[in-house]
């Protein structure tokens, strides 16, 4: 057995710091799975400035605002995806975004994953991620037009 000095503590913990900032850094992107019951990563968006919204069926604003992140994502400047905040099936969610005309692809959180942002606790809540990932404004409440303008802005000007 070895005994560690005083100071070799010291020098025994900033190694376990090191040691668990690169395993940190190593950590994989978060994964979900979509409609077809296809894993993806949050990085397979890297690059592009990423919005993530939260929703739910039974949420009204959530539903009232899916023309404008269908229109959001269509037009490409901003990816977007929509994240299903109950339990559900890569089925249930294929028929939740025909039921609703969903066109941003809607993903279902997998319980592991180590998600950039908290799990919302009011919907709708969206999070937006600049291309190189790094958590920018988060929303919470029904996003209408001029809302989604500033979210534009903010990208094109981060600095304003």
């Amino acid at each position: 057995m070895v005994r560690v000095s005083g100071s070799g503590k010291e020098l025994k913990r900033i190694c376990w710091l090191i040691v668990a900032g690169l395993l940190g850094a190593c950590t994989p992107a978060p994964e979900f799975t979509d409609a077809a019951g296809q894993t993806v990563a949050l990085d397979h968006f890297a690059g592009k400035p990423l919005l993530v919204n939260y929703f739910a069926p039974w949420c009204a604003p959530c539903l009232r605002e899916m023309p404008h992140l269908n229109a959001l994502a269509a037009e490409g400047e901003i990816a977007v995806v929509a994240i299903n905040y109950d339990p559900i099936t890569p089925a249930e969610l294929d028929k939740l975004a025909a039921q609703y005309h969903i066109k941003v692809p809607l993903l279902i959180a997998n319980e592991d994953a180590r998600l950039p942002f908290p799990r919302p606790s009011g919907l709708p809540t969206s999070y937006l991620l600049d291309s190189e990932g790094k958590l920018k404004p988060t929303l919470v409440g029904e996003l209408g037009q001029s809302q989604i303008d500033a979210l534009k802005a903010s990208i094109r000007h981060p600095g304003n």
